[in-house]
C-alpha cells in the first residue's frame, strides 16, 4: 500500500510538472527613451506589442532617460503615460539614470516611487504578484511553472557605498526567499535586473550564484545597461544564462520564451523583421540574427 501511494504521488507530481511545462513568452525593453526619436520608437514598440499580442507581460529594465545631472518630474510621468498604453501587464525596475546617477538621487528616487511603484496595478494582472516588504520595488511571481524575480540592481555611480551593499544583500535575500518558497515547484528561474554585472555588483552575485547553482534548473539573468545585445550560456554557473538586451533606440523588445525543453530552455526572438524598420538606427553588417538555440539565419541583424 505504501509503495502504491509513493508511485501514485510520483505520477501526480509528473503530471503537475508537465502541466506547468507549457512555453511562456514575455517581452523585454529598456534603456530609453534617450534621444528625441526614441519617443516615437517607444510608442511604436508598445503599439507593436499590442497588435501582436504574444507576450504574457512586458518588462522595462530601467533607464527611462539618458545620463544627466537632473531629470524633471515630467520625464517620469511622460514615460509612464506611454507604458500605461500596453495591453499586456507591464513591470518596470529602476535604472541608474533616473536615480543614483543624478546629482540628487533622493529627488530622482522620490519621483520613481511616485510614478512607478507597483506599476502592474495599472493593468488587469491575472496572477498573484508579491512585493518585498523591505524593498517594495522588488517583485516576484510564478507563471506557467516559471519563477520571475525583479530586483533593484542598477549600474552607474555608487552614490552611497553602504546603501549599495545593503541593497544587494536585500536583493539576494529576496531571491533566496522566493527560491525557498517556490524552488521545488517551478521548472525555471528568470531574474530581471538593470545592471550589466561588474565588480561593484559582486555582493549580490556572490550570494545569488550559489543559490542558482543549487537550484540546478535553467536560470536566466536578463538585464539592460550595456545597450547592445549579449548572450552567455553557463555564466558563473552551468545552469545560468545572461542576456543583455538592446536599448530602445537600437531595436524592438526581445521576446523571451521559456520553453518546455530542458536542453534548450530559453528562446530569444529579437524581432529582426521589425528591427529593419526605418525607426531604428542602422545595424552593423557583422551582427547576425540568432534565435537562442545557437542557429543563425536571416539577413544581417541579431
Amino acid at each position: 500500500m505504501k509503495i502504491w501511494l509513493m508511485v501514485a504521488a510520483g505520477f501526480f507530481f509528473s503530471i503537475t510538472a508537465m502541466a506547468n511545462a507549457a512555453p511562456i513568452t514575455f517581452s523585454a525593453m529598456g534603456d530609453g527613451p534617450y534621444k528625441t526619436a526614441d519617443w516615437n520608437r517607444l510608442r511604436h514598440q508598445i503599439g507593436h506589442e499590442n497588435r501582436e499580442g504574444r507576450a504574457k507581460f512586458i518588462i522595462h529594465v530601467g533607464d527611462i532617460a539618458s545620463g544627466s545631472e537632473s531629470l524633471p518630474e515630467s520625464r517620469y510621468t511622460r514615460v509612464a503615460k506611454i507604458l500605461k498604453g500596453s495591453r499586456a501587464p507591464l513591470f518596470i525596475i529602476p535604472g541608474d539614470n533616473e536615480w543614483n546617477d543624478l546629482d540628487d538621487p533622493a529627488v530622482g528616487w522620490s519621483y520613481w516611487v511616485k510614478h512607478y511603484s507597483a506599476f502592474e496595478q495599472h493593468f488587469d494582472v491575472g496572477w498573484e504578484v508579491v512585493r518585498s516588504d523591505v524593498r517594495p520595488e522588488n517583485f516576484a511571481f510564478v507563471l506557467d511553472g516559471v519563477l520571475f524575480a525583479g530586483i533593484n540592481l542598477v549600474g552607474g555611480r555608487v552614490h552611497d557605498a553602504e546603501e549599495w551593499r545593503v541593497r544587494q544583500e536585500q536583493d539576494a535575500a529576496w531571491l533566496r526567499q522566493q527560491l525557498d518558497t517556490h524552488g521545488d515547484d517551478v521548472r525555471a528561474l528568470v531574474i530581471l535586473g538593470h545592471a550589466r554585472p561588474v565588480e561593484s555588483h559582486d555582493v549580490f552575485f556572490n550570494l545569488a550564484v550559489p543559490l542558482i547553482d543549487a537550484f540546478k534548473k535553467p536560470s536566466l539573468y536578463l538585464h539592460g545597461d550595456g545597450h547592445t545585445w549579449e548572450k552567455e550560456k553557463g555564466w558563473r554557473a552551468p545552469n545560468l544564462w545572461r542576456v543583455q538586451i538592446d536599448q530602445i533606440g537600437k531595436g524592438p523588445p526581445v521576446r523571451v520564451t521559456v520553453t518546455e525543453k530542458t536542453k534548450r530552455p530559453f528562446r530569444f526572438d529579437r524581432q529582426l523583421d521589425e528591427r529593419n524598420n526605418e525607426l531604428y538606427e542602422p545595424m552593423s553588417k557583422r551582427i547576425r540574427r540568432q534565435d537562442g538555440f545557437g542557429r543563425r539565419h536571416g539577413k544581417p541583424g541579431q
